[in-house]
């Protein structure tokens, strides 16, 4: 047997020997990750940029980047990454990983504000988070971590 596949299948039968997201091989590529959905705004502010998002679209943050929900008095902002335990590009790995993420929810005009984190799989934690009468879904972390795309939608 192969000793790459005979790897594999030993870290799927002993898993915490090979570790959470651990590389086997490299054998198929991973997925691309999806493109910006809005375009960055024309000119840009000395401050990091802010977005505004509709009810039902997605948007892409960079961190520290927060978005107002054009219909709400809700703001969005991508805190950080607070873990990521995914394959690195290029390798195929004994199980997907996950990414965390913090956002930070406020709704101001009502004083409300929270943190809440997220994550790229149901493994560890909720994929979604609901304030303020709206719903936001975490749709993916880029390979770096440093990008998310959220979708908003009504809760």
């Amino acid at each position: 047997m192969d000793p790459k596949k005979l790897l594999v299948v030993l870290c799927a039968l002993v898993g915490f020997a090979c570790g959470a997201g651990s590389s086997a091989a490299r054998e198929q590529p991973v997925a691309t990750q999806p493109t910006l959905v809005r375009p960055a705004p024309a000119q840009q502010p000395v401050q990091r940029p802010q977005s505004t998002v509709e009810l039902g679209e997605t948007v892409v943050l960079k961190a520290g980047d927060t978005t107002e929900v054009a219909s709400k008095d809700v703001s969005i902002r991508f805190a950080r990454l607070v873990s990521d335990s995914r394959c690195a590009e290029g390798m195929v790995c004994v199980w997907e990983g996950e990414a965390v993420i913090e956002l930070t929810l406020a709704e101001p005009g009502r004083g409300e504000r929270t943190t809440a984190e997220v994550a790229s799989t149901g493994r560890g934690g909720r994929q979604s988070v609901e304030f303020a009468a709206c719903r936001v879904d975490l749709v993916a972390v880029s390979s770096g971590g440093d990008q998310v795309t959220l979708r908003v939608s009504k809760a």
